[in-house]
């Protein structure tokens, strides 16, 4: 599995309006997980594979993609 910049900056939004504050969100492993991976993305642009990343990230990402295509079916059966 790949991840794309809009991908990683969608898991950043999802999990950041989860949190209890942005600073909450700022200061938290997940947090601080995919800020990191969002900034080696940027720099070296280009996707990220699965393997690449380190486990928090990759369990961040994988939960942000299962909800998103969750929603994204249930809204087409609508």
């Amino acid at each position: 599995m790949q991840f794309t910049l809009g991908e990683i900056e969608g898991a950043i939004h999802w999990w950041r309006v989860r949190a209890s504050s942005d600073a909450g969100f700022a200061g938290s492993a997940v947090g601080c997980a995919l800020a990191r991976l969002y900034g080696e993305t940027i720099a070296d642009h280009r996707v990220v594979a699965d393997n690449e990343l380190d486990d928090l990230q990759r369990d961040a990402l994988r939960v942000f993609v299962r909800v998103s295509t969750v929603q994204q079916e249930t809204e087409v059966q609508r």
